[in-house]
């Protein structure tokens, strides 16, 4: 109630000073975030934070103001930051579209959760850690965390929307020893419902990650096929969704420029961008300027069919928005970004493209992608993971090196895995390249 007469208020005295054309941003939030240590409490924060972000456009100029509260010291902000700003005929407060669809992301046992709910689970996600298994060595941040916020968003052009959603997550690092090697895993989860998060999971999956290292061998450089999992597939499709950005396509620092229609891809590869997906962190029925949030088709069967756009890159390129503004908080002007990328599986499974081949390797961890170039794809980066022979596990791998041309390797997929997994903003499975090139470091 209170968030909706904070932008309410602003939105009447931005009426009042006969400003026409603004826009008005709210979002509060509650969270609790716990860590357990020693299967006690180590550390709570909770934090409630409420507040409004206000754009003008006043001749062409762009202005932006935020605060805790609506007042006329902050509408006066906006409008002299307005007078500082460049003059652009793409600057333009958004108009309305079709309705908005329905996006279920609340969990109201998500926002009751109490401080003491939260410190249970992170102690319970911390003691299914060290009952897995008894060489694990040492539990760092196992942790837990809940979060309920609320948005709304007024503007000029009789735009008025607003959500509510909840989350909950947990995630735990552990380090394993079996003599003198020792070896760390890492496992989380995340959800806006609460019944979906299965911490004792997390836990166990976190302490199997680190022992399935143990014992772990160089390889000789060579030339392989390699099964990366959900989580570096995951890694690899955050790294490429910048180049469906407009704004880097206009810029020319997308790889895809000019590849509008082209089959860039293997045809095994379906990629969207699908924030209606109540598994998505940034599920919601609008974008962060209250345009409808849409399922936008950005690969079918490998060619490019589209880019992302928000109401300024879609007014330069001439192409209305996609739904694609995103938001930092109230304080963070609206910014064009990637909301939530999906990965298609293949309509064969994976396992038959495996048992086929003599020799695979699994990567489970890349160390390295953000020295990747992002514009050519050229890559080296460091992994781990274990060598497969017909499918099945022989020996894990470790301190190798994998080189190549990260878009190539995409052109290259034999198989998309229904091993389907959620990381907030990416949810995809295993993705089988037919050969990478391998090195020991």
């Amino acid at each position: 109630m209170r968030l909706r007469d904070t932008v309410e208020k602003a939105a009447s005295l931005l009426r009042k000073k006969s400003i026409h054309d603004f826009e008005v941003f709210g979002i509060s939030s509650d969270t609790i975030r716990v860590e357990s240590k020693e299967l006690e409490l180590e550390s709570l924060t909770r934090s409630n934070e409420s507040g409004i972000g206000i754009r003008v456009l006043i001749d062409g100029a762009m202005g932006f103001s935020y605060g805790a509260e609506s007042s006329e010291n902050l509408i006066e902000a906006a409008v002299t930051s307005a007078r500082y700003q460049f003059k652009d005929g793409h600057n333009r407060i958004p108009e309305p579209k079709a309705g908005y669809s329905a996006v279920e992301s609340f969990d109201p046992e998500v926002a009751s959760m109490s401080p003491d709910d939260c410190i249970n689970r992170a102690v319970s996600l911390e003691s299914a850690a060290r009952q897995a298994d008894p060489r694990v060595e040492k539990i760092r941040k196992a942790s837990f965390s809940r979060a309920s916020s609320h948005v709304r968003i007024i503007n000029s052009n009789e735009i008025e929307a607003a959500y509510s959603t909840t989350s909950a997550g947990a995630s735990l690092m552990v380090t394993v020893r079996e003599g003198s090697d020792v070896q760390s895993g890492y496992d989380f989860d995340f959800s806006h419902s609460l019944s979906r998060i299965d911490v004792e999971k997390v836990g166990r999956s976190a302490v199997e990650r680190a022992a399935a290292l143990l014992g772990a061998r160089q390889i000789k450089t060579t030339r392989i096929p390699v099964l990366f999992d959900p989580s570096s597939t995951a890694e690899m499709l955050e790294f490429i969704s910048d180049a469906f950005l407009g704004e880097n396509v206009i810029k020319e620092k997308s790889f895809l420029r000019n590849k509008l229609g082209s089959m860039c891809f293997s045809q095994c590869i379906t990629l969207s961008d699908n924030p209606l997906d109540e598994r998505a962190a940034d599920a919601c029925p609008f974008d962060g300027e209250g345009m409808p949030s849409q399922h936008t088709i950005l690969v079918d069967e490998g060619i490019v069919k589209s880019f992302l756009y928000d109401t300024y890159w879609g007014s330069v390129a001439g192409i209305d928005s996609t739904g694609n503004s995103v938001r930092g908080g109230y304080r963070s002007w609206p910014a064009l970004g990637v909301r939530h990328i999906c990965l298609e599986p293949s309509c064969e499974p994976i396992s038959s493209s495996l048992s086929s081949l003599p020799q695979v390797l699994k990567v489970t961890d890349i160390m390295g992608m953000h020295t990747a170039n992002p514009i050519t794809g050229e890559l080296s980066v460091g992994i781990n993971g274990t060598l497969l022979e017909n499918g099945k596990a022989v020996y894990p791998v470790r301190e190798v090196a994998l080189s190549g041309n990260i878009y190539e390797m995409f052109s290259r997929v034999i198989s998309v895995g229904d091993d389907t997994r959620e990381f907030g903003n990416v949810l995809c499975g295993s993705l089988l390249v037919d050969a990478v090139d391998i090195s020991s470091q």
